[in-house]
């Protein structure tokens, strides 16, 4: 019966710059992921459980066997991670893949005896750079990833030089060279796996088109849900329960707009903190709610009807009804609240389809959309809206055919309106033939405005649009959206005032869009048979017609998407926003053609390095002195000895004591050091004793 051919064991890994290279880069991607999910804790533990890992692993490698209760430690550790996993996928906020991809990191770098164990090692860091690439917002992830390739070669060419000097021990008398060879190569194809996710990493960060279409599994929260009860009534955490008329000196981050009635007489500041990021394929304005009634000061939500929404999956899918008016592409949306909002769902409009967990979802008569509380941070919702369809010519030809109650409502103004104002709007339209230039001619006007952070009180008793237009002429959004709604109505045509967020800073590599607290913003809708509401903007330094832009599916395909209309004094600095825009990509790809060069220049060296001699390229090869070898290091730890670098065979055979022992010690002599190959009988002979040994 021909014997089986045993495995070579694997040596330990003494290498100390090896594993320190191992460690470092291991740290790239956990910073990373920190980075992108703001879990600095579980990072901090991790990189603290790696580092003692690695000195745990290096210590164990010198002693001669792997201790059973370290593995047994490792398997528990790693199964009580996993079950941590899946309890912490309804906790709040909670981001329990990332953390369970640190923590498996922290375990398993206690049991890293070998070269094949660091190499397989670097696949689990590869993997949480994969990980941190799905959460990552900004171009920030391509110096991590920059790193990780780089330390990635670095460890390449420890793991050679540790080879090269391993071969010029052999070339003395000693045992293994075929061995240590088998070894070496042992660990590349984990190397090779690890190298292949890092790419998978960037790859899926920023060199794939932008994935545009309807997800599988849209991202929502699981951890809510919110309760039911939806109420007509805008609940904003943080509105002042008395505001003062004029400027307040209190920096918060809550928009006073965010709720049933907007005063127009208190002005609020806002802070530049991030209140939420939306990964959106398209540029829009996050819409909340609107508002119907001017009551010369301010404007209420008169109208408190609220239509509750039917789920189709157990309060997660809601549908939308729509008027099913221009109704274009899909946009899909997924929404991340860093900071608490209110109980209203921002969309980009026209919403169709919610994927929210909340046990009720209404559509008020605005067309909002609000739940029943609240919404914590750490929510996450999705919304599929449809891109409105239409053009300035389509809008031109809609006519002036409005239904009866839409006008009633959307034509409301107060009795303290002044004739001034009324003159102003009919002066504004005197030379615009349709409802689409009038609009435009109003919106154009209210442009010519400067803004004013900082606008003065505004006298009491006195009506907010005629304030604006002929006292202070300056103001805030408000006071220009309120002030182009009113010259509309005057003119008979339904207009209302939105409220909701601006798009943010977009980044053009990650796809997501920044939302901060100073984004909150107002604006106008017109009504257009037909058609629907189309937004307008009458505040300088915004987008004058805030259409959702049309879908970008490819990486720099929106890189301008949402930069206000240009006129020819502002040409420099609309450069510097798109070099700007321009800038991280640019760095990015430079980074990439580095490492594309160092790898390279890495496989060039491979190729041109000095071969070993061809008289122990010849002895490796032998299958029967390999043989032998391997039976040498069986025999050991059947014995339940460890062989120092500079003990002999024979040294170890006088230890031993065994007539039988010294019958493989000749044998494993003859086959290190005599050029002519042992003869098979002579290796089964010495496989049959090894097979026979005992401690002892």
């Amino acid at each position: 019966m021909k014997p089986r051919r045993p495995k070579i064991p694997p040596s330990p890994e003494r290498s100390k710059l090896l594993r320190a290279l191992t460690l470092a880069a291991a740290l790239p991607p956990m910073l990373a992921l920190g980075a992108v999910s703001f879990i600095w804790l579980p990072v901090a533990a991790a990189v603290v459980g790696v580092a003692a890992g690695h000195y745990y692993s290096w210590r164990a490698a010198a002693r001669p066997k792997v201790s059973a209760w370290v593995r047994l430690g490792v398997f528990v550790a790693l199964h009580l991670a996993l079950l941590l996993m899946c309890a912490r996928l309804f906790s709040p906020g909670a981001l329990p893949q990332a953390e369970f991809a640190l923590f498996a990191q922290a375990i398993t770098s206690f049991d890293l005896r070998s070269r094949g164990n660091l190499f397989a090692w670097l696949g689990l860091s590869a993997i949480t750079l994969y990980v941190a690439a799905t959460l990552a917002r900004d171009a920030v992830f391509g110096l991590f990833a920059l790193a990780f390739v780089v330390l990635l070669l670095a460890v390449l060419s420890a793991a050679e030089m540790a080879d090269g000097a391993r071969v010029a021990r052999l070339r003395q008398p000693a045992l293994g060279p075929g061995a240590a060879t088998a070894f070496a190569r042992a660990g590349l194809p984990a190397l090779a796996f690890a190298g292949l996710l890092a790419a998978a990493a960037v790859a899926v960060f920023g060199l794939t088109p932008h994935f545009a279409g309807r997800p599988l599994i849209p991202p929502f929260s699981l951890d809510l849900p919110i309760p039911r009860g939806t109420a007509a009534r805008i609940v904003n955490p943080a509105v002042p329960l008395v505001q003062v008329n004029g400027w307040s000196d209190e920096v918060g981050d809550y928009y006073v707009g965010f709720d049933s009635r907007l005063d127009l007489t208190y002005r609020g500041g806002l802070s530049d903190h991030v209140v939420m990021f939306v990964r959106s394929p398209a540029w829009s304005y996050w819409r909340s709610h609107s508002y119907d009634t001017y009551t010369g000061s301010g404007w209420e939500q008169r109208a408190t009807t609220l239509t509750e929404l039917s789920s189709r999956l157990r309060g997660v899918y809601y549908s939308i009804p729509s008027d099913g008016q221009a109704l274009g592409e899909e946009v899909v949306q997924s929404y991340y609240l860093v900071t608490d909002q209110p109980n209203l769902i921002f969309a980009a409009y026209r919403p169709v389809e919610a994927y929210l967990n909340t046990a009720s979802l209404a559509l008020d008569a605005g067309d909002g959309l609000r739940v029943g509380e609240p919404l914590k941070a750490g929510t996450t919702y999705t919304i599929v809206s449809r891109r409105p369809n239409f053009s300035a010519e389509l809008l031109r030809a809609s006519g002036a055919a409005y239904p009866p109650e839409l006008l009633a409502r959307y034509t409301q103004l107060p009795d303290n309106l002044s004739p001034r104002v009324r003159d102003l709007a009919r002066q504004l339209a005197a030379n615009a033939p349709t409802v689409y230039d009038q609009a435009v001619a109003i919106r154009d006007y209210l442009l010519t405005i400067p803004y004013d952070f900082f606008p003065p009180p505004q006298p009491p008793g006195s009506e907010t649009v005629d304030n604006f237009l002929f006292v202070d002429r300056r103001g805030v959004c408000e006071q220009f959206a309120t002030a182009q709604v009113v010259l509309l109505r005057v003119l008979g045509i339904p207009a209302r005032l939105v409220a909701g967020y601006g798009a943010g800073q977009y980044d053009t590599l990650s796809g997501y869009y920044t939302v901060r607290a100073n984004d909150a913003h107002a604006w106008v809708e017109v009504y257009f048979p037909g058609y629907g509401w189309a937004p307008f903007d009458p505040t300088p330094g915004w987008t004058a017609s805030p259409y959702t832009a049309p879908v970008q599916r490819w990486l720099f395909g929106g890189s301008a998407a949402g930069l206000p209309e240009l006129p020819l004094g502002a040409l420099a600095a609309a450069g510097r926003k798109v070099l700007g825009a321009a800038l991280w990509p640019l760095l990015l790809a430079a980074a990439l053609l580095l490492a594309t060069a160092a790898v390279w220049l890495l496989v060039r060296a491979w190729r041109l390095r000095p071969a070993s001699s061809p008289g122990y390229s010849a002895l490796d090869a032998d299958p029967q002195r390999r043989r032998l070898l391997a039976a040498y290091q069986v025999g050991l730890r059947r014995l339940r000895l460890r062989r120092s670098a500079a003990e002999t065979l024979s040294e170890v055979a006088r230890r031993v004591g065994h007539p039988a022992w010294d019958e493989v010690t000749a044998a494993v002599e003859l086959a290190a050091y005599r050029p002519q190959p042992p003869s098979r009988p002579l290796a089964d002979r010495v496989w049959s004793i090894v097979r026979r040994l005992r401690r002892g």
